[in-house]
């Protein structure tokens, strides 16, 4: 399947990058959130040397045992670095049984710059 470039909506996202708010993605199933938060994630590491990328990606297996608020906190803090630009991205967030306190946390810590996807 050819990947559609969505350059608007990447440049949406570029002009809010570094911006202190939670920025969300939304939309219904299959319409290209997550495709969308790749090609943000490469143009970040292209254009940022100093970039630390944290990526959950509810929608693979690997995260499946991090879907409840108490693991997904310890997962990012443990792959937080300092002294680091970290970008925290999480795709299908509403996967995750808490995420609302957590991200809130992570928000008010002032270490992140969020990115999160849903689905409605």
């Amino acid at each position: 399947m050819k990947l559609i470039k969505r350059e608007y909506y990447l440049n949406q996202l570029k002009k809010v990058s570094g911006t202190p708010d939670i920025k969300v993605i939304t939309g219904i199933r299959r319409s290209g959130k997550s495709k969308l938060l790749e090609s943000f994630i490469e143009d970040v590491k292209s254009e940022d040397s100093n970039c630390n990328i944290i990526h959950i990606n509810y929608n693979l297996n690997e995260f499946y045992s991090i879907r409840k608020r108490d693991s997904l906190i310890k997962y990012v803090n443990n792959h937080y670095i300092s002294n680091k630009n970290n970008y925290l991205l999480i795709d299908e967030v509403q996967l995750c049984n808490g995420f609302e306190e957590a991200i809130n946390g992570f928000h008010a810590e002032e270490k992140f710059d969020i990115y999160i996807t849903g689905s409605n």
